[in-house]
This record gives C-alpha cells, sequence and structure tokens, in this order.
C-alpha cells in the first residue's frame, strides 16, 4: 500500500516510512497536484482537510484524519486501513525522503560517522537520495518501540 499525506500531516509521514510503507509527503505542494500525482501513482491520500474531496479526490482514495498527535494519527491509520505490520520492513525507508535504504560499508564512509559510532556499530544504511547514513543506534531502538508499541494496540 502507498501513501501521500497533506502537507498537514509530516510526522505521521515519517512513521508511515520507519513503518516501511511508502509515502509521499511535500511540505508545500498544491492539493491539485497532490490530488493528481497519488491518482497517477495508485496512492491512498490521507488529509486533514475535509474539502480535499470537493477538489477532486475520489472518496474512497482519501482518509480524513481527525487528531492532532501524530501517533494517535499512525494508529487511525493502521485501524482503519487494515495495515499489519511488517517487522523486517520496518525502518528499511529513509524517514525524510522515502527512498529505500541500502547497506554500505562503513569504510566507504569513515569520515562521515562519527568516531564512536564507527567503533561500536557494523551495520550501515544509506539512503541514495538525500544521502543520509542510518544505523542501529539509540534513535533506531526507540523508534522500534514506538513502532511496536502503536502496532500492539
Amino acid at each position: 500500500m502507498k501513501f501521500f499525506c497533506d502537507d498537514n500531516l509530516g510526522k505521521l509521514a515519517k512513521l508511515l516510512r520507519a513503518a516501511g510503507y511508502d509515502t509521499l509527503f511535500y511540505r508545500t505542494i498544491r492539493d491539485g497536484e497532490l490530488i493528481s500525482r497519488a491518482l497517477k501513482d495508485k496512492r491512498f491520500i490521507i488529509t486533514r482537510d475535509r474539502g480535499l474531496i470537493g477538489r477532486g479526490a475520489p472518496e474512497d482514495a482519501v482518509l480524513l484524519i481527525e487528531g492532532d498527535n501524530p501517533d494517535e494519527q499512525f494508529e487511525y491509520v493502521i485501524l482503519q486501513m487494515n495495515l499489519h505490520p511488517e517487522y523486517e520492513r520496518w525502518l528499511t525507508r529513509c524517514i525524510e525522503c522515502n527512498n529505500v535504504l541500502c547497506v554500505v560499508n562503513r569504510k566507504d564512509y569513515v569520515e562521515q560517522i562519527p568516531p564512536y559510532v564507527y567503533k561500536t556499530h557494523d551495520e550501515f544504511y544509506r539512503c541514495p537520495g538525500c544521502e543520509r547514513l542510518y544505523w542501529k543506534g539509540t534513535h533506531h531502538k526507540r523508534l522500534t518501540e514506538r513502532l511496536g508499541e502503536r502496532f500492539r494496540k
């Protein structure tokens, strides 16, 4: 399942990406362009804008989000879309730009990796889009726990 979050749902988009879901999000995008791209890519639109349906978004391809809390929004999407977690897909996408991460050799990025992290971690991942580096540090652990709590409810 692929999603397109409107410009009010950036934190939700990051959670969906962290859970392994292909999720587009742009801080600034016109409604018409969002709808057009979502339809072209067969993406489900997640929005807080009730008027989006009246501007051309098909009613059966839109999920309206009510609350402000990203964790509650995430739980709502999981419930409404009947999503099932695939643990092996968690944290396989860049939470910033949505690309699938690639395994990289840490020796190739020694200058970019903090010395302590280089000494204490063996697995590194890189986003082919924004070139951000990832590793399984404390942030990875906290995010995995956060996702696990959401899926258990």
